[in-house]
């Protein structure tokens, strides 16, 4: 029987070829007007300050000094303490993250530093877009992980002020990539190979860093006028759904003996196969005519299956609530007000994170904001990981639209 209900919605949405085409045809003229008109959005360079702070607490040289001597009173024989004094003295982990890693032309473009001794009070480290602090004796500690193959890496301690932002994510990535090469530093001595030539892997960390997919004027609003019309999807079908309780279509199902809730799953079924199918058209067109084209397939298919999901649930909650208060005006307030509203805060219109603060957080957490978000990330070549907050988001939202259309579904002696 569920099926049966998913080919009848499917059947009335295919019977209604003009709401069809202008969800189709009315974001990609939007696309095209808005892309044209207002350029490549300052030329299309994302400008990134990304400001850190280093708290060293650690003696460098003190604790080198004290490992070398350690090794040199050793039962080592003569090679081999040569050979672990070498590598000491050639390798000095705070020395170069602060004088090569993060001063090199390419991070300084991005990326500010400031080097502190002391702790930094708490109204200071505002003022940073992360705060990474080298605590006491790390050096010592990175020395014993070259020599003893028992001890574990070594950590430095990042706090980031927001962990969603382009800023963060620019500095967790530096860290990141430079605490792979302790990694490396150590396979190289137990192999016995010069570590030199395994450094060309740090250039391509930062490379690969500061080359993230620049977003265009139509890249940003291919994403931000496809998420928006999915909405409208959702409004679509409700009203569809509407229009089958006012002929008594849904009346006449409930005196067949089908559950109501066989109804709304072709109702949360058919949205998710439309909005599925209508983000697809839309973005191979973009793809096609403007070249907006998403690095990894597979990160845009999750995204996407997160977003159908949601205004499938968005679709069934409408409807319920339709049914429920008896009114064709409820589809007609989402459609008019709650939908643009969504649009607006979401950043389908413009980025609100320029914007800082409160409505930054807005444009990345709402329902279409979080998946405006997730979409852009991946397009300029972010990972899953780094949306995980944006698709928790998106389910939790799923989640609130599904448990209210549950509710909304009961009802005093019955159901709808």
């Amino acid at each position: 029987m569920y099926w049966q209900m998913l080919m009848k919605e499917l059947l009335i949405i295919w019977r209604r070829p003009r709401e069809l085409i202008v969800l189709l045809l009315m974001p990609f003229i939007l696309i095209t007007i808005l892309g044209s008109a207002l350029g490549a959005m300052n030329d299309g360079d994302i400008q990134i300050d990304a400001k850190l702070a280093v708290v060293v607490k650690d003696k460098e040289d003190t604790a080198r000094q004290k490992v070398i001597e350690e090794v040199s009173n050793s039962n080592l024989d003569r090679q081999q303490r040569e050979g672990i004094i070498a590598t000491i003295q050639s390798i000095q982990p705070v020395d170069l993250f602060l004088n090569n890693v993060v001063k090199s032309p390419e991070l300084q473009e991005i990326l500010s530093v400031k080097v502190y001794t002391d702790d930094i009070s708490e109204k200071e480290a505002e003022k940073y877009d992360g705060v990474l602090i080298i605590p006491n004796g790390f050096t010592e500690a990175f020395y014993r992980y070259l020599s003893d193959e028992k001890d574990s890496v070594p950590a430095w301690d990042l706090r980031t002020t927001d962990e969603s932002s382009v800023n963060s994510s620019i500095i967790q990535d530096v860290i990141s990539s430079y605490q792979k090469e302790w990694v490396y530093i150590k396979t190289a001595k137990d192999v016995d190979i010069d570590y030199s030539k395994l450094t060309t892997k740090s250039s391509m960390h930062v490379e690969s860093i500061t080359k993230k997919k620049e977003i265009s004027a139509f890249s940003y609003y291919a994403v931000g006028m496809c998420v928006m019309f999915v909405f409208y999807v959702s409004t679509t079908v409700a009203n569809f759904a509407f229009q089958q309780k006012e002929e008594r279509i849904f009346e006449r199902i409930i005196l067949a003996n089908v559950p109501s809730s066989l109804f709304f799953a072709g109702i949360f079924s058919a949205t998710f196969l439309l909005s599925f199918i209508q983000l697809h058209i839309l973005f191979g067109l973009t793809a096609v005519v403007y070249g907006v084209i998403f690095p990894s397939v597979s990160n845009y298919l999750v995204v996407t299956l997160f977003l159908n999901i949601m205004v499938a649930g968005f679709a069934t909650f409408v409807s319920m609530l339709s049914f429920r208060t008896n009114s064709r005006n409820v589809e007609s307030i989402f459609s008019s007000l709650i939908i643009p509203v969504l649009a607006f805060i979401g950043g389908s219109f413009f980025n609100l994170s320029s914007m800082g603060g409160v409505m930054e957080k807005l444009g990345e957490y709402s329902p279409g904001g979080a998946a405006v978000t997730a979409y852009l990330k991946i397009y300029q070549g972010y990972g899953i990981t780094e949306i995980a907050s944006q698709l928790q988001a998106i389910s939790l939202f799923s989640l609130v639209l599904l448990i209210g259309s549950v509710l909304l579904m009961k009802k005093r002696g019955g159901v709808l």
